[in-house]
């Protein structure tokens, strides 16, 4: 006996019963399985299997999508044509057609997807495009979100991942510069924030450029993951490449405080490298909170203290380590004798120079050095490693190292905008705000 396994998609009038259109999708007959690759429908059967129940509920769908009067007048309207417009789902490409209709107004009905909804993208795939593109080259993605489709398709193509970034990365960063409204019970008493920036190669006449970047968190939402190691359960983090004075940064900051619970009351601990625009940075929230304690991060010191420990001699290395234990315990006039001292011993220019940078590095963040032990032994923050990899995490891995690729400040500025979003855990919310602005409704 040959047996056959036939698929039907049916559109029907579900008080009546009675079938206005039925479609074979697929009619395949039954056969052994010879080896594991027959078993079932291969990817691309699946695909199209897809793609033709897809086109017979755009059909009847759009049909509903038809204007039954003017919506600038009132009036009767009447029909104009059919239009061919396009839509692309998450695995498949669609030609569909609208109905056209105008008033004696003059108004007219949209005779496209575009026009209807405001994109021919269906939400979700312009979602997998912005979030693929963000995390690896837009070449890459584009051959991944093909793979899924089990074919080349012109909508992923390396220029239009790069429109679906930028599209989605511009309603992003105004939903979250946003004021966020704090609730009584979820305001913080205490607020950690964690400043850095980090270097991008420039597509311009500039060598490089610098993205700032802050994660803030609740001292509440660090969890013991084991002896050595914590994870941080809530946090916001923002970031920016932007050459405008650390505005939108200043305001993406904002934000982020405001997310985690800031208020009058609030005290922010910002550790942070030292550098100028990460202070700037800092206090820009000065005037809505309590208090703001800026601390020189002991993980900057340190990578430091490891990086220039070359340029000291193996015999004078117990007085380098000394300069190191003063400041873990906030001697900084201490650690900056014994620096004075160490001097006197280098006779290398090169190692000399290298010592002076780190001297004029602790002289300059004095302000900013407190006793870190104290800090250890009380249970306080004293160090930015918990969200050190965000560095890495939002720039390295997508723009740096083995990425051999140069930047504009607006596209750096649009990936980071989406990986900040996904590394703060908050993206299912943030992309029901973005859904909503981008596309429109039908009346």
């Amino acid at each position: 006996m040959t047996s056959k396994i036939k698929i039907l998609a049916q559109c029907y009038d579900s008080v009546s019963g009675d079938i206005l259109e039925e479609v074979v999708i697929n009619d395949t007959e039954v056969l052994k399985a010879k080896t594991l690759r027959e078993v079932g429908y291969l990817h691309k059967d699946q695909i199209e299997i897809l793609q033709k129940a897809q086109d017979l509920k755009l059909k009847h769908q759009l049909m509903l999508a038809t204007p039954d009067k003017c919506q600038k007048c009132g009036n009767k309207i009447s029909k104009r044509g059919m239009y061919d417009t396009k839509f692309h789902a998450v695995l498949t490409d669609h030609k569909v057609k609208l109905q056209h209709m105008r008033c004696k107004c003059g108004w007219g009905s949209p005779c496209s997807i575009e026009g209807l909804y405001g994109s021919s993208l269906h939400p979700e795939l312009l979602e997998k495009q912005a979030i693929q593109g963000s995390q690896e080259s837009y070449e890459r993605a584009s051959k991944s979100l093909d793979a899924n489709s089990a074919k080349k398709r012109s909508i992923n193509s390396h220029s239009q991942i790069y429109k679906s970034v930028k599209l989605v990365s511009e309603p992003l960063e105004k939903i979250r510069i946003e004021s966020a409204s704090v609730d009584e019970n979820d305001s913080a008493a205490s607020l950690i924030a964690n400043i850095d920036g980090g270097h991008i190669k420039s597509r311009g006449t500039e060598r490089s450029f610098e993205a700032m970047i802050a994660t803030v968190y609740s001292p509440e939402n660090i969890k013991k993951v084991d002896k050595h190691h914590n994870s941080i359960t809530k946090k916001s983090t923002v970031a920016s490449a932007k050459s405008d004075g650390q505005q939108t940064m200043n305001a993406l900051f904002k934000n982020a405080c405001e997310t985690q619970g800031m208020n009058k009351n609030t005290e922010i601990t910002c550790l942070a490298d030292g550098a100028e625009n990460c202070r700037s940075i800092a206090y820009s929230v000065g005037a809505y909170c309590k208090k703001i304690t800026y601390i020189l991060d002991w993980f900057h010191i340190g990578m430091k203290f490891k990086n220039y420990s070359s340029a000291v001699p193996e015999e004078h290395k117990e007085l380098y380590d000394n300069i190191k234990w003063n400041l873990w315990h906030g001697n900084i006039d201490k650690s900056l004798k014994r620096f004075d001292e160490l001097k006197t011993f280098i006779d290398d220019k090169s190692a000399l120079a290298k010592l002076n940078k780190l001297y004029v590095y602790i002289n300059n963040n004095k302000t900013g050095i407190v006793d870190y032990e104290s800090r250890k032994s009380s249970g306080l923050v004293f160090t930015s490693n918990l969200a050190e990899s965000t560095v890495n995490t939002l720039i390295n891995q997508r723009q740096k190292g083995k990425q051999k690729m140069l930047w504009s400040r607006v596209g750096a500025h649009s990936i980071l905008q989406i990986r900040s979003a996904l590394q703060s855990k908050s993206w299912k919310n943030l992309w029901t705000q973005v859904e909503n602005i981008i596309y429109r409704t039908v009346a």
